[in-house]
């Protein structure tokens, strides 16, 4: 007999393609049949098949449950979220995890993956698995005592020793114990050690001001040198030069002494909001039990504040930045740790996509007609200094439909217009072949943003979906759609010659968010593969239970160490990082070698101290949640998994402008509104003018909106596709 996927009964089919997109199955991916369905190999009973490819990878996603409770989540033992790089040591029975600050964070797409896996196995260990981490989801909102504010990441600021032998949770800070500030339920808390923690004992260091200053020394010396031994405790920790400080939430706050990152960017929502919409679903869900609907509906109530503080503040993503007092909110991102400006804050909505899901998860919530909404990210205007050095300014235009794309532009008409016969992806194809590689130095940065757009179209989407709203869900999937195709052309355009494997892992992904809205085709088929990267994933959280005892590294010498600090800040491309380690530290680095270790000093403390000696594993982000199904319910045949299983790269570094302080309450022009949070006062960037000789015969985008523009007087208005020209004439 022939086996497809429409044959096997629904359950045993979603059990096969869950699995496989969680595991990506062991061997052959079978044939394919007529009507380019693919198959299984014959079996002589297909029922007893079934209920043996299930209880075989239940196993293994116990399994992966498991590896990923005890190394992949921090925060505390019921809520916590996910940290994408981590150090371990073992030494028996004990281990030892340190959570390394890392601004980009898989928070809510791992929460989505493990109700994904919950709705398949249905285990206690999932639901658990699953109530941690939306509970991780509501403290992100919380930790910051700001109603709305969204963060990078979250750690509580404590030592955290649970101890599966006796059963006990104990929580210090500079050696005291800490007074939690919203105790768990003993009675879950107690199932949780007793699950995950079962005989063993594990110490989590979740307070960075101490890990920076004590471990990071030796184990990550150039990035100490440079960055991390800029003391500037109690207020914040230098995480980044680029995109993220660790901030204190002060005293007067329920959370006083835990840490988050604060550069809230526009790049790390899609994914918050996803945890976000997953919660709604859990909410929906009559068959969840009432643990599991509570810790939901915390996420639901916190994701409206997130979107209403959106909605408030002319949809962007506000903050609390390095260079103003606690209460001030500032648009995220828009100066540097280090003090440089950004030629764009990284906080404002630059991607309709992005906007109507801030939108979707506020209060007021989104449907059809689509409402017209600010874009204030302005990214045509970067991406013409970028792309062409064109400087231009441009106004602030409207989102007024999910599928719009830049310049007036939808996805399936983007880079289409005629350049010397050519479509603007055929000519930058026709350059990449004379200079191979030009291709992703033109497109490269946009492109790597790019799937951030995608994925906030695929979160409107399972948003339009929960909530019954076809005519919603119909117009995210045609734009979605839109949005996989040009994912294709990318991959193509910018890898297929240069790095094919790239390019297969890309189209890869695209497949995935096909499939995880129901769209079913010969492109999502082949690109789909053998899921070998899920499984490759899987396979690394799966071994982290048999990691053996580790020991310490071997030591290196001031030699070595003056080498590779020099080596680094010789590969710098900002001066002003340099100029600032010279000032503190000369040609003399903050760390040293001893008879049998190392000591350290910073840039406030002149005196060197003590640090340990490393004797951990460096693991990097356990992406396997990524990799679980995106299930969709109305769909039988297709169960599949999207996984973006790469870890993002920073956003290229931007310059920017000035800030000006508003008064509490005041609005942001025509569309700005009070403050949620009406104590404080925003900060946001001043639009800067140019002089008087650059505006003459200025020119500005102006969208069409079903009557041309009027003529100004003395100029002229000329259209350029969906767009209008508006050139005025000179004073």
């Amino acid at each position: 007999m022939r086996v497809t996927l429409r044959s096997l009964p629904r359950r045993a089919a979603a059990v096969t393609l869950t699995v496989a997109a969680l595991l990506a199955g062991c061997g052959d991916s079978g044939s394919t049949g007529g009507g380019g369905e693919p198959t299984l190999s014959p079996v002589p009973d297909a029922e007893a098949a079934a209920r043996a490819f299930r209880l075989f990878y239940r196993e293994r996603v116990e399994r992966a449950t498991l590896a990923y409770n005890r190394f992949g989540l921090f925060g505390d033992t019921v809520a916590a979220t996910t940290i994408g790089s981590r150090a371990i040591a073992r030494d028996g029975d004990s281990y030892e995890v340190i959570p390394r600050a890392t601004d980009n964070n898989l928070i809510g797409t791992s929460a989505l993956g493990a109700w994904n896996a919950y709705q398949v196995f249905r285990s206690r260990a999932l639901e658990l698995t699953l109530i941690r981490m939306l509970d991780g989801i509501a403290f992100a909102e919380a930790v910051t005592g700001i109603p709305g504010l969204t963060v990078r990441e979250v750690m509580p600021g404590w030592t955290r020793v649970v101890d599966g032998r006796d059963g006990s949770v104990t929580r210090a800070r500079d050696g005291a114990p800490v007074l939690h500030p919203e105790p768990p339920d003993p009675a879950l808390e107690a199932e949780i050690v007793a699950t995950f923690s079962d005989g063993l004992r594990f110490t989590y260091r979740e307070d960075p001001s101490e890990v920076f200053f004590h471990f990071e020394p030796a184990a990550g010396i150039e990035d100490y040198a440079k960055t991390l031994s800029i003391d500037e405790r109690p207020r914040f920790l230098r995480e980044s030069d680029c995109c993220s400080s660790l901030v204190r939430t002060p005293e007067g706050f329920p959370w006083a002494g835990a840490w988050w990152g604060n550069h809230n960017s526009r790049d790390n929502f899609p994914d918050l909001s996803i945890g976000i919409v997953t919660a709604l679903e859990v909410v929906a869900d009559p068959t969840v039990g009432e643990q599991l609907r509570r810790s939901a509906q915390r996420v639901v109530e916190a994701g409206r504040r997130i979107g209403d503080l959106v909605q408030a503040n002319g949809g962007n993503l506000m903050t609390v930045d390095e260079y103003h007092d606690y209460g001030d909110l500032t648009v995220g991102g828009a100066r540097r740790p280090h003090g440089d400006p950004e030629n764009q804050d990284l906080g404002s909505m630059a991607a309709c996509q992005m906007a109507y899901l801030a939108k979707a998860i506020s209060s007021d919530g989104l449907d059809l007609p689509y409402p017209a909404l600010p874009l204030p990210g302005e990214i045509e205007q970067l991406l013409l200094g970028d792309l062409f050095g064109v400087e231009i300014d441009l106004p602030i235009y409207d989102c007024l439909d999910l599928d719009q794309a830049y310049f007036g532009e939808s996805f399936d008409t983007i880079g289409q217009g005629d350049l010397f016969g050519l479509t603007l992806f055929e000519l930058i194809g026709v350059l990449d072949r004379l200079s191979p590689g030009l291709a992703e130095t033109i497109l490269g940065s946009f492109q790597n943003d790019y799937d951030d757009v995608v994925e906030a179209t695929q979160a409107v989407y399972a948003y339009a979906r929960i909530l019954g709203r076809a005519d919603l869900a119909d117009s995210a999937r045609a734009a979605l759609l839109s949005q996989t195709k040009l994912q294709r052309t990318f991959a193509d355009l910018l890898y297929a010659r240069t790095d094919p494997a790239r390019a297969a892992s890309q189209r890869y992904d695209a497949a995935l968010f096909e499939a995880g809205a129901g769209i079913e085709g010969e492109s999502t088929r082949a690109d789909l593969g053998d899921l070998a990267e899920a499984e490759a994933r899987i396979a690394q959280v799966e071994s982290e239970l048999a990691i053996p005892d580790t020991s310490p590294a071997p030591l290196v010498t001031d030699e070595e160490i003056l080498t590779r600090v020099e080596a680094n800040l010789a590969g710098e491309k900002l001066e002003s990082v340099v100029n600032r380690y010279r000032a503190a530290y000369g040609a003399t680095p903050p760390i040293r070698r001893t008879a049998d270790g190392y000591e350290a000093r910073t840039s406030v403390d002149p005196t060197y101290r003590p640090v340990e000696v490393p004797h951990h594993r460096f693991l990097a982000a356990p992406t396997s949640w990524k990799s679980t199904v995106r299930r969709v319910p109305r769909d039988p045949r297709l169960h599949l998994g999207q996984a973006r299983l790469r870890r993002r790269r920073s956003r290229p570094q931007r310059r920017g402008g000035r800030h000006r302080p508003l008064a509490a309450g005041e609005r942001r022009g025509e569309r700005g509104g009070p403050l949620v949070w009406p104590t404080q006062r925003l900060v946001r960037p001043r639009r800067r003018r140019p002089h008087r000789s650059r505006r003459r015969a200025r020119c500005g985008l102006h969208r069409r909106r079903g009557r041309l523009p009027l003529p100004v007087s003395g100029g002229a208005a000329h259209r350029r596709g969906s767009i209008w020209l508006r050139c005025d004439a000179a004073p």
